[in-house]
């Protein structure tokens, strides 16, 4: 049969498209699942990047335990001898209980709750207390790579309702995360911007589900998930917390407003979540008082109050040149203080804005004018003097300013990764040349002074190579802002700048499995059943006490001090004003002295000068003493003995 010469074209009907299996529908989207399978697998290897393996605290260093590529970083004793030995010794104890009587209660100081309320808000610090019967290798690494795998999963989220796309989401949490200040400061800013990023995309699945009548149990479930997230913020490092969390929770929120129709209900989401949260703090700072108070009254931090003011323009715009920082000798300061984020970023950010860029919606409007308004005053903060009038500001006075640039940085790769997305597809060349060459006269200025105040070692060879290769990321970024080559390009640059500066560890080096590790977690069960005491005058026999349970003197006094515990060893408080610290390093001198000395050798150590025999007058519990050297004191004998850091420890036990 033909058709008719007058019929009408006919309409070829595809197939019908079989439908997809359930199982895969089960399936999450790449953007999660293949974080999470990473996680998971960085997990069961008990792969991290801490230092626990340097070789000071090593049984021997000449035949380590484990496996480790590239050496420990040791300028961040904050993570190596402080935080991780925490984090074991709560595997090791199964409590989150502080074991010195010379320090007041941790709490969340350590963020290794022990109290209900706490334990739920920083559950990742909890579930170590199942160290007892779970791997301590696992448990470690789960909770070390939390915080970037928070990062991935909701930086993305929380930018593609705003820029119509994951990619500068993704692109924002590489900068985040290879930023030289990440990776010199032992990933301690991800505790930060993970938790805040995770947080802020939940409240805003949270909101849209409200404003659009989602299931209630959705709105719910997304808005406690935020509360969770978010609470923990005020808890965290205070001079990075102030400048951050404002603009990220501003970032949440802002946009979500912008939407007359649904505003309302959004509105009310916001704020039950806000209340939720609150209360949630309020509730662990309670739980905390006693810890709060202790810091509070000390003399450092407690006492410390900044102003704004000008900070040398190398830890502004020399992010960029510090790929060699692990090899070069630095003449001052010490690495983590001169790494930075990428400000250079925000320079990008602002020209674009300046010749024009097309928002795609109200929303990609509010949000990239929210962070520009929200991180100016802390651009101001870092680079004008504010004087006496600084210091009665609220709030802002607790950020000193070297801190608050240290973090303007990752505000500037967030503002550019909202403005990228609005800007024209094919630029103008002239301005992708211009753009291109004030972040490079900006950087070369601060890769100069570097050199000349800082890096001596820095060849021009290899600024100028860092020159080139900023140049060629701008550019591209500039020219083609929505291709996803050149997000990574920038992140591959970003990368290769830190890839070398932290060891990949498998496992817990000596700190398990070795004979003196085993030695000591029997001895601080021991040793915790009795209710006695060690000290040692070493730090990192006091890492080694602490990652195994053992209750010693000497150990970090977070919070601050028990003042009625430190009235033992200085009755007449004459010396307050030294030991008086939170975040310090209390450590012992042995000496022919019965009447101890106090000393500090900075605003994070006290150093107890006392005769060993003096310290058991004053503190009858204390059953052991370590000591680098052999004593002679009557009441003490040498009883055992370990290899520690390439030293031979004396072990002295304490008669009465």
């Amino acid at each position: 049969m033909t058709a008719s010469a007058d019929a009408g074209p006919t309409t070829t009907v595809a197939p019908p498209t079989a439908a997809r299996p359930r199982w895969r529908r089960l399936l999450p989207s790449p953007w999660v699942g293949v974080p999470v399978v990473v996680y998971v697998l960085l997990t069961l290897t008990g792969v991290t990047l801490s230092s626990i393996g340097a070789t000071y605290l090593r049984e021997d260093p000449g035949s380590p335990s484990g496996d480790q590529l590239l050496q420990a970083a040791v300028t961040r004793s904050d993570e190596f001898l402080t935080s991780s030995p925490l984090a074991l010794g709560v595997m090791a104890t199964g409590q989150g209980d502080d074991l010195n009587p010379l320090t007041a209660p941790q709490g969340f100081t350590t963020m290794l709750p022990d109290s209900p309320v706490s334990s739920v808000v920083l559950a990742d610090g909890a579930v170590l207390r199942w160290g007892t019967f779970l791997p301590d290798q696992m448990l470690f690494a789960a909770r070390w790579w939390l915080p970037l795998l928070l990062l991935v999963l909701g930086m993305p989220a929380l930018l593609r309702p705003l820029v119509g796309s994951r990619w500068p989401g993704l692109f924002a949490a590489a900068l985040i995360a290879f930023a030289p200040a990440t990776a010199w400061w032992s990933l301690s800013p991800l505790q930060l911007w993970g938790f805040l990023a995770a947080g802020a995309a939940a409240l805003q699945r949270c909101a849209v589900s409200a404003g659009e009548r989602g299931p209630w149990w959705r709105t719910a479930l997304w808005g406690l998930a935020s509360a969770w997230l978010l609470a923990r913020t005020p808890l965290l490092y205070q001079p990075w917390a102030l400048v951050v969390a404002p603009v990220v929770l501003a970032l949440g929120i802002v946009p979500l407003l912008a939407e007359r129709v649904t505003r309302v209900r959004r509105g009310v989401a916001v704020a039950a979540v806000g209340v939720a949260s609150l209360a949630l703090a309020g509730a662990v700072l309670w739980e905390n008082r006693a810890s709060l108070a202790a810091t509070a009254g000390t003399v450092y931090p407690g006492s410390r109050v900044s102003t704004g003011g000008p900070v040398p323009v190398e830890q502004l715009f020399g992010a960029t040149a510090l790929a060699d920082l692990r090899r070069i000798p630095i003449v001052q300061g010490n690495p983590s203080e001169l790494s930075s984020g990428f400000l250079v970023a925000g320079i990008v950010a602002v020209a674009l804005l300046a010749v024009g860029i097309t928002f795609r919606s109200r929303e990609h409007r509010a949000a990239v004018w929210t962070v520009l308004v929200c991180s100016a005053p802390w651009i101001a903060w870092t680079t004008i003097s504010f004087g006496g009038l600084g210091r009665r500001i609220p709030l802002a006075n607790l950020v000193p300013p070297e801190r608050a640039a240290t973090m303007t940085g990752f505000l500037a790769a967030l503002l550019l990764c909202l403005v990228l997305p609005g800007w024209r597809d094919r630029a103008p060349w002239r301005v992708v040349v211009a753009v291109t060459a004030a972040v490079v006269l900006a950087a070369g200025y601060a890769s100069s002074q570097i050199v000349e105040t800082t890096l001596p070692g820095l060849t021009p060879t290899r600024v100028w190579l860092s020159l080139v290769v900023l140049a060629a990321v701008v550019a591209l970024l500039v020219a083609r802002p929505r291709w996803w080559g050149g997000y990574a390009a920038g992140s591959l640059a970003a990368f290769l700048l830190v890839w070398q500066v932290n060891p990949v560890l498998v496992g817990l080096a000596d700190l398990r499995g070795t004979a003196v590790a085993d030695r000591m977690l029997a001895e601080g069960r021991a040793a915790r059943d009795a209710g006695t005491l060690w000290v040692s005058d070493d730090k990192t026999v006091d890492a080694l006490l602490t990652a195994t349970g053992v209750p010693a003197l000497s150990s970090r006094q977070m919070a601050g001090p028990d003042r009625e515990q430190w009235l033992r060893l200085d009755p007449g408080a004459t010396s307050e004003g030294i030991w008086n610290r939170g975040g310090s390093f209390v450590e012992f001198d042995w000496a022919d002295q019965a009447e101890p000395s106090f000393t500090t050798q900075g605003e994070d150590q006290v150093v107890v000068t006392v005769s060993p025999c003096s310290l058991a007058e004053r503190f009858p519990e204390l059953d052991r003493v370590v000591s680098s050297s052999p004593i002679a004191e009557p009441c003490l004998t040498e009883v055992d003995g370990f290899g520690w850091g390439g030293v031979d420890r004396h072990v002295y036990a304490v008669s009465r």
